[in-house]
């Protein structure tokens, strides 16, 4: 073995011995040649014919006998190759030489090979499983050849002999001995079946032998014994073919072996035995290599010859599932429809054997079922209340609509069917399973049981189903909530039950959130409220609409401040009965009954605390006094008891609970409660006031009157109501209600006291209320606007702070350095003329600061520094403003800029201003210096608004003159 690989051994043998077998067929040959030359030509002309003709048989008898011992040699020598190479590499052997294969172990969907030969451990180990299947296929060319040779040498030494066939060329021909024969019926078969059995013992005992061929010695034994007879050279080529096959699985060479397998189910029928063929055929066509390949009308006659052994070897379970297996959608193109015709024929018959009865079936191909929810059914539709949930023991998702108990729920169910004629079926069911219960199964062993289901719905019969698409469905009101699950439909044909299941299905899971029903119970409580100190009578009416109440629990509850008595109390008793709480059982009823409840609540006065403001706008929650009623039901649908007694298999489900509340409460909350109140400036010292309210109130009444109140400075203008005409409607509970006041700024110094009226100290909404029957009451609610008083009072601190405007105008956008620019501030000293003078013109009064400096000269000075500019022309001078001069009247002061560097300019020249004091100012300054009041002349602020930029460019031509630096001495 000094080679590259072991395998290099195996091609350069197998080259070997085929070229070794041509060459001593050539050999042969010219042997006989020779021979027949020096013996036939060369005979004398004494001989006779018969005695020619002899010689000529007997010549060519020897060259059989030497062709046979070629055949064997070359066969003997591929079976020590493989048996050598057994030593060296780990074929894995089958346990049956038959036709090793695997056991369908589930009834039902795509059979799975147990027993792997398709792969190798290494790709040296699937060369050499190559390699030698080939040299297999050789050797078994050489056994038919050898058989041939056999055969030849009986017919010609033996009378009658002639036109004897090879067994396995007659058994793997175009067209099998059996399939010449009518297509008995099942119910005949058994007859059959015995006179098979019966012809296989008798050719058993008497199987003619066959004349040798090979030499006694140089020949290996087992050949001697292959060519005895034709049992025994049938059972050593489905040696050689099992031997092949299992090579060819090794290194992956699956159509080979399907080939191979077919020869082997093909001797095996031929010999009578349909048990084996059906093993070997049934492991062919679970390998589906021609279906996985396409090759369907190869697959259909592999599916149909399985058939064939399946009936005669009497495997009932089997033949059901081949046959199931037959119709499959792929399949019917290639399907004859007389085989299709005779297949349902025996299906029919074979359903209703017993023995189909006992395994579970699973979904086969010859019924295809889709299973859907009919939108209309559904509340919202498909789409409505659809949602999704991972189911991770299945590794898939369960489509859940959501319903409730007590809809009228409609399953829709297609079953295509693939069958050449209509079938009758017993029944077909649809098992609802729990989610909970469905998990726990499929965590168990994965098969859905009828005690299992949480209800199995089934389809009236009778029930036929036809070729191509039937529609039927299925009908259900549920009772229970819970989450279900569509887990199985079960068809019962006959005695078979085939069950498809959700889970194995490349389909949609489909679920149902099964929600509680809407309660339609009502429940009233009136008063609508309770009168602060007083004992009143309260009822409480149960109304149980559409439901069936089981039972039920009243709970009256009550704050502080109210008492409450259970109901039918002895008057006699009645102070000892008072408590907080009381329960009060509900008796069952039905739909549309009427429950009332009528007891005694007492209710205190409680003391409230004068500060007001944990309590604005009505919201102290500590004060209101309220009693509570919780009812308390377990319910069931209106249908629940048509149901039951249907008897369509309901179960009794546990009753829905749900929790009814109502509220009464007293009138010691406000009626009106501050919702938010927000002021803001507009004008000259003009205030708007928004405030919105919130009705409190169970009774709906009207607005008579309003006001507001408001301390100094505010006060609401003459025309300053907005609400006028509004509210004239009844105000229900919860509304809010928006008021609006235009208010006006003044100044307490202003107030004479003869028209001095009391002011209040906060602000005051002052509302009456009147109900229905006239009765009118006085809400009086503070209002928070704490906000706009404090920043009113900022701005009397700052009121005489003086300020002026102006704006810088520019007479370009652009210059040069160097080039002046006119400039132009437009001054506006209005507000210094009359600071506060027109905000309380309506007044008559000027504050006094205002009118010591009104009309004072000014000082105003144009200041470049720190800017990008020089500034010329009257950069500084006096103004004597008048306090006449009208608000639009401007004070224009024109002067120039000169640019001091190139680029854009941000930066320009500013604008102060400043009193100059008169003589008679200084005279009272004087006078005044030693007081406290000493009027100082005020800062003046001057507010600018400047231009956004100036564009200012560098010099494009320059005049110069060029002087020696001596003369800068002149």
């Amino acid at each position: 073995f000094q080679m590259g690989t072991s395998t290099d051994v195996l091609v350069r043998s197998k080259e070997f011995l085929v070229s070794g077998y041509r060459n001593k067929l050539l050999d042969v040959a010219a042997a006989f040649a020779r021979r027949w030359k020096e013996d036939i030509e060369s005979t004398s002309m004494d001989s006779t014919g018969k005695e020619i003709l002899e010689r000529q048989e007997e010549l060519k008898r020897e060259r059989l006998r030497e062709e046979a011992e070629v055949e064997a040699w070359a066969l003997a020598s591929c079976w020590d190759v493989k048996c050598a190479s057994e030593h060296y590499f780990t074929f894995e052997m089958p346990n049956d030489t038959n036709g090793g294969g695997k056991q369908q172990q589930r009834r039902g969907g795509t059979s799975e090979e147990k027993e792997n030969f398709a792969t190798g451990v290494t790709v040296e180990e699937v060369e050499a499983a190559r390699c030698i299947a080939e040299l297999l296929e050789f050797a078994i060319l050489r056994l038919m050849r050898l058989g041939d040779l056999a055969l030849i040498e009986q017919s010609a030494t033996e009378e009658g002999g002639k036109g004897v066939v090879n067994p396995i060329r007659r058994a793997t021909s175009e067209r099998p001995a059996d399939t010449l024969k009518p297509w008995e019926p099942w119910r005949s078969l058994p007859i059959i079946r015995d006179e098979i059995t019966q012809q296989r013992l008798n050719n058993s005992d008497s199987h003619q032998s066959w004349k040798p061929i090979l030499p006694s010695r140089g020949v290996s034994p087992w050949l001697h014994n292959a060519t005895r007879n034709a049992s025994i050279y049938e059972q050593t080529y489905l040696e050689l073919a099992a031997s092949a096959v299992l090579l060819h699985r090794r290194a992956g060479r699956h159509r080979f072996a399907s080939r191979l397998e077919d020869h082997r189910a093909e001797v095996l029928i031929a010999r009578g035995d349909h048990a084996a063929a059906a093993h070997v055929l049934s492991n062919n066509v679970g390998g589906n290599a021609c279906a996985r390949d396409q090759w369907t009308r190869a697959h259909y006659w592999r599916i149909f010859r399985l058939a064939c052994c399946q009936r005669m070897s009497g495997d009932v379970l089997a033949y059901l599932e081949t046959l199931t297996q037959s119709f499959n959608p792929k399949l019917s193109n290639v399907a004859p429809k007389k085989t299709a015709g005779l297949f349902q024929r025996d299906l029919e018959a074979i359903i209703t054997d017993a023995a189909v009865a006992e395994p579970r079936w699973g979904a086969f191909p010859f019924l295809e079922t889709e299973l859907s929810i009919d939108p209309e059914t559904v509340p919202g539709g498909l789409a409505g209340g659809k949602s999704s949930q991972p189911l991770p023991f299945l590794r898939r998702k369960l489509t859940k609509h959501l319903c409730f108990v007590g809809d009228k729920l409609r399953f829709s169910l297609s079953i295509h069917s693939h069958l050449p004629r209509p079938i009758a079926v017993n029944g077909v069911r649809l098992y609802l399973v729990t989610l909970d219960q469905y998990e726990r199964v499929y965590r168990r062993n994965g098969i859905v049981a009828e005690d299992d289901a949480f209800r199995i719905l089934t389809v009236e019969t009778p029930i036929d189903i036809h070729p191509g698409a039937n529609e039927f469905s299925f009908s259900w009101q549920p009772m229970t909530f819970d989450t279900y699950v569509l887990a199985t439909v079960e068809i019962q044909w006959k005695e078979a039950s085939f069950f498809y299941d959700s889970a194995l299905l490349r389909k949609p899971m489909i679920g149902l959130d099964i929600q509680p029903s809407e309660p339609t119970q009502t429940i009233e409580l009136n008063p609508l409220f309770l009168i602060p100190g007083h004992v009143q009578n309260v009822r409480l009416v149960f109304h149980s609409g559409s439901d069936v109440i089981t039972e039920g629990l009243v709970r009256l509850i009550c704050s502080e401040g109210l008492l409450v008595v259970p109901p039918k109390t002895d008057p006699s008793r009645l102070d000892e009965a008072w408590s907080n709480e009381c329960v009060i059982p509900l008796d069952a009823c039905g739909p549309g009954k009427k429950i009332v409840i009528t007891t005694l609540v007492k209710s205190s006065t409680i003391k409230h605390n004068n500060d007001d403001s944990a309590n604005i706008g009505g919201h102290g929650g500590s004060t209101v006094q309220t009693m509570r009623a919780k009812v308390e039901t377990l319910y069931r649908q209106e249908s629940y008891d048509a149901v039951m007694e249907s008897g369509e298999g309901e179960p009794e489900s546990d009753p829905m609970r749900t929790l009814l509340q109502a509220m009464v409460t007293t009138l010691d909350r406000s009626a009106l409660g501050v919702d938010d109140a927000q002021a803001f400036l507009f004008g000259d010292d003009h205030v708007m006031v928004n405030i919105s309210l919130q009705c409190n109130s169970p009774v709906p009444f009207y607005i008579k009157e309003w006001h507001l109140d408001l301390p100094p400075p505010l006060q609401v203008e003459e025309d300053g109501d907005l609400n006028k005409g509004m509210y004239r409607h009844a105000i229900p509970e919860g509304e809010m209600l928006l008021f609006g006041f235009k208010c006006v700024r003044t100044d307490s110094s202003t107030s004479s006291p003869e028209k001095e009226e009391p002011r209040c100290e906060r602000p005051l909404l002052r509302v009456v209320l009147q109900d229905d029957f006239g009765k009118t009451f006085l809400q009086v609610l503070p209002v928070n606007l704490e906000d706009i008083y404090k920043k009113l009072r900022k701005e009397d601190v700052h009121a005489e702070l003086y300020t002026a405007t102006a704006e810088l105008t520019c007479a370009t956008g652009e210059g040069t350095v160097g080039h002046p620019v006119p400039f132009a501030y437009e001054l506006n000293l209005q507000s210094l003329v009359t600071p506060r003078q027109r905000r309380r013109a309506s007044l008559g009064t000027a504050s006094v600061a205002s009118g010591t400096v009104a009309g004072c000269p000014m000082l105003y000075t144009i200041v470049s520094d720190g800017s990008d500019w020089i500034v010329s022309g009257k950069v500084q001078g006096l103004l004597r403003p008048s306090p006449g001069m009208e608000e639009s009247e401007m004070i224009s002061l024109q002067f120039r800029g000169i640019p001091t560097q190139s680029g854009i300019l941000r930066n320009f020249p500013e604008l102060f201003l400043e009193y100059l004091p008169t003589k008679d100012n200084h005279d009272r300054n004087r006078s005044t210096a030693v007081g406290t009041d000493n009027p100082s002349r005020p800062p003046i602020t001057v507010q600018c608004k400047n231009p956004d930029c100036f564009q200012s460019f560098a010099y494009t031509t320059s005049l110069s003159l060029a002087v020696p630096a001596l003369l800068e001495e002149f």
